[in-house]
């Protein structure tokens, strides 16, 4: 009998450690790691089409993704790791095959893909270029995305931190070690980097071993408002943060920096003095007694 009692304790102490597990792993996967692709197929006349077959291919990350435009003409791709990708309307229904390449798909963020199929025999290959990037369809969320091509053109530090001065909300809080959101302290934002929540528990602000190299992001969001509710526990700002992916291709970086001493601040031997000559004249010495 007292076998039996403690065979049933067990179990349910089981049964509720596997119950905090599995909801703790859906909290964690709750979060924003992709974005996505959305649009609308049209014949030359601007009239949708439907039923054309629409392939997501990953240039920059080794990803695939199929769809078919819906009734109303409209596709959606969604869960696309961040990165740039090539997007193929197949030659059906009498058109012509289209591609449109260089399209940018930015965590959070759906981006615009508009089709304009030609006669069947075409095909049309459009490149889209840094200054017609996408504007996307439907986005209430007010953040900064700062994805891998513009952290190569900015000036930067050797952590992904360096980069979130450039977004228009956020400034640094240096007796902290932390981060302003639109006026919020540090100790109110949110650090994620790949659906993971990495705040110090207590200071909320981010370890340095979680601070990593610039290298290794994709794309870090900002968020300032208006975000989703699994983010609900930041009251600052919401800094998420996706690494980089595999690919189709071989390739690597190599890099190193250094600080030399002589660009390093030293004692000033005058201002020690200086200094001392102040505290001296404020507080002159007394004849002892």
């Amino acid at each position: 009998m007292k076998f039996g009692l403690i065979s049933m304790k067990s179990i349910r102490l089981l049964s509720l450690v596997a119950t905090v597990v599995l909801a703790m792993a859906t909290l964690a996967l709750g979060q924003e790691t992709t974005g996505s692709i959305e649009g609308t197929v049209r014949d030359p006349q601007s009239n949708l089409v439907a039923g054309v077959p629409v392939t997501v291919t990953g240039v920059s990350v080794g990803f695939s993704r199929s769809t078919t435009s819906g009734a109303d003409g409209r596709f959606v791709v969604t869960q696309l790791p961040p990165g740039m990708y090539k997007v193929t309307a197949a030659a059906s229904s009498g058109f012509g095959e289209q591609i449109i390449e260089n399209v940018e798909v930015k965590l959070g963020k759906p981006t615009a893909v508009d089709f304009s199929l030609q006669p069947a025999g075409a095909v049309n290959t459009v490149t889209i270029s840094d200054t017609d990037t996408p504007i996307a369809i439907t986005d209430n969320k007010i953040q900064t995305n700062i994805t891998a091509q513009v952290a190569d053109l900015l000036p930067k530090g050797t952590n992904f931190t360096s980069l979130l001065a450039i977004a228009p909300a956020v400034r640094g809080e240096p007796l902290s070690g932390g981060f302003q959101v639109d006026g919020a302290s540090g100790s109110e934002n949110t650090f994620i980097i790949d659906g993971q929540e990495v705040s110090n528990f207590r200071t909320g602000t981010l370890n340095a071993n979680n601070n990593i190299p610039f290298q290794f992001v994709q794309d870090i969001q900002v968020k300032t408002s208006g975000f989703e509710a699994e983010f609900g526990g930041a009251t600052g700002g919401v800094i998420n943060v996706v690494t980089k992916s595999g690919s189709n291709d071989f390739h690597g970086e190599f890099g190193m920096s250094f600080r030399p001493s002589r660009l390093q601040a030293g004692p000033r031997p005058f201002l020690t003095s200086a200094f001392m000559f102040l505290n001296s004249s404020r507080h002159p010495a007394r004849d002892p007694p």
